[in-house]
């Protein structure tokens, strides 16, 4: 296994965190020590003092960060020097939408909060800053990203742990500007589209779910089912995660191999498929972690070439956090990269156990990727929400079989239906297709629903660093004991023998 950029990318991670919660002198600081730490480890290599293989990885690691921490500093300027960060109380301002308006509350009476781009203060054009909007749901709920909108805000100071340079709240409706960019404006009908064959085809409490499951479109998600997804230990199939990308970019690949494609054609026809998803679901920051850690996690399962998935694992995590520094501080963040890391490290070989089994190498794959992800994010789970699911691997378990199924047909779905008008061949085409899924939801829904509502669903642990060790002790624990387990059977049988 190459572990070489294992190193980097914690350094980076760690200098990341470092410039987000701490003042500009001590990024400032964290830059000039990893030079000099670089230049020092260089200039001793080039002497021949030290050899290349000894301090390599060292000039690496603190050559990256100290070109995060120069990074992180000069973004920390241009937060304090933006104009936006000088203005208090109201003014009228022009900025972008730049994702999805997120349901804060009551979808009635409650708000929505999303991330936007401010250029323009009153009739003055500023260099783009970026602010988190909270506004009226009835007037905002419907925007799309890329749209360039005017209003009157309320501004205020930006959070802590972020980049962001003010935080806004809107005292008035928008007044649409122009319109959004044709790829969101497509997306955005795929997504109203499928919500309406859903709609037709489906009960009330499926419909919402095959949108979230399918794109990560949680409009309509019936408050009960999501309750009973967290509690079992399904929630992350209601967001778009790197398994959206694996399942259907492994679907397509699959699909042209077996065509008799070549392997680059194939590779191709993935990095499109990958990209097409991307627009699907809006590129966000986080939907594009989620195809990086997807395409990963892919590699990994589909090639026995584990040494490649891992450096290209840390390469994704340098290269995205110098991209979008606040994914450092984001939980969702590290659990794909903790995911991902479970599918290359130990996936393959859990497939090869269950192969081993006599279990079919396609749901062998499935029960992999499910076992794989759960036990490794139980202790950022467990750390961030203060809860370890007791069922989670259980109903990832019983769901796995289903998810691939809901995943394509429904993706498959979004794509047919929004071709002519709701009423026409295309929508009504994805109608069957939808509910033909039906009994895959139902089995979601029941499975969620029994194990989620067990009293002894979820243990209360200490959240925090403690109830991360807890969880991890634990899991390490039965992880032994089940390798002594195996190994003694294999000794009865031998000896039996």
């Amino acid at each position: 296994m190459d572990l070489r950029l294992l190193l980097p990318a914690i350094v980076v991670w760690a200098t990341t965190i470092v410039g987000l919660a701490a003042p500009q002198q001590v990024t400032a600081l964290a830059a000039i020590v990893s030079v000099i730490c670089c230049g020092s480890s260089g200039v001793a290599c080039a002497r021949g003092l030290v050899s290349w293989r000894t301090v390599g990885l060292l000039v690496v690691a603190t050559g990256l960060a100290a070109t995060c921490a120069t990074a992180m500093f000069i973004r920390q300027e241009e937060r304090a020097d933006h104009p936006l960060a000088d203005v208090s109380g109201k003014v009228t301002v022009t900025m972008v939408i730049r994702d999805d308006p997120t349901v804060v509350g009551d979808e009635r009476h409650g708000r929505v909060r999303t991330r936007v781009v401010v250029n323009q203060i009153g009739a003055r054009t500023v260099a783009p800053g970026p602010a988190e909007l909270s506004a009226d749901t009835a007037q905002w709920s419907v925007l799309l990203p890329g749209q360039r909108v005017r209003a009157l805000v309320r501004v205020r100071p930006p959070p802590a742990g972020s980049l962001l340079t003010a935080r806004l709240t809107a005292a008035g409706p928008p007044t649409l500007i122009g319109h959004p960019p044709i790829h969101q404006r497509l997306a955005g009908a795929v997504r109203d589209r499928l919500q309406i064959v859903s709609s037709r085809a489906l009960g009330s409490e499926s419909s919402g779910l095959l949108p979230g499951l399918v794109i990560g479109d949680t409009r309509t998600l019936d408050p009960v089912v999501q309750e009973d997804f967290r509690a079992s230990g399904l929630s992350h199939l209601t967001a778009v995660s790197g398994s959206n990308f694996a399942i259907i970019c492994g679907a397509v690949l699959m699909l042209v191999r077996a065509a008799g494609a070549s392997p680059r054609l194939a590779a191709i026809l993935g990095a499109v498929t990958i990209l097409g998803f991307v627009v699907l679901v809006r590129p966000s920051p986080s939907v594009l972690r989620a195809a990086i850690m997807g395409a990963i996690g892919l590699l990994a399962l589909l090639s026995s070439r584990r040494a490649q998935a891992f450096p290209a694992l840390g390469a994704a995590v340098v290269g995205a956090l110098l991209w979008w520094p606040e994914l450092a501080l984001q939980p969702g963040f590290a659990l794909s990269v903790v995911a991902t890391a479970g599918l290359v490290l130990w996936a393959p070989r859990i497939r090869d156990g269950l192969r081993g089994m006599r279990i079919p190498p396609g749901p062998a794959e499935i029960l992999a990727m499910a076992i794989a992800a759960q036990v490794v994010t139980a202790p950022i789970v467990a750390m961030v929400t203060g809860t370890f699911s007791v069922v989670g691997v259980v109903a990832n378990l019983l769901v796995a079989p289903v998810v691939a199924v809901i995943s394509v047909v429904g993706t498959v779905a979004a794509c047919v239906g929004v071709i002519g008008s709701a009423d026409g061949a295309g929508a009504a085409t994805a109608e069957l297709l939808v509910r033909g899924v039906a009994p895959e939801l139902w089995w979601m829904r029941v499975c969620a629903r029994t194990l989620g509502r067990l009293s002894w669903a979820r243990i209360v642990v200490p959240d925090g660093v403690l109830g991360a060790a807890i969880v991890l002790v634990v899991t390490g624990l039965v992880v032994l004991v089940r390798r002594g387990c195996a190994r003694w059977m294999s000794r009865g049988r031998r000896s039996s023998g």
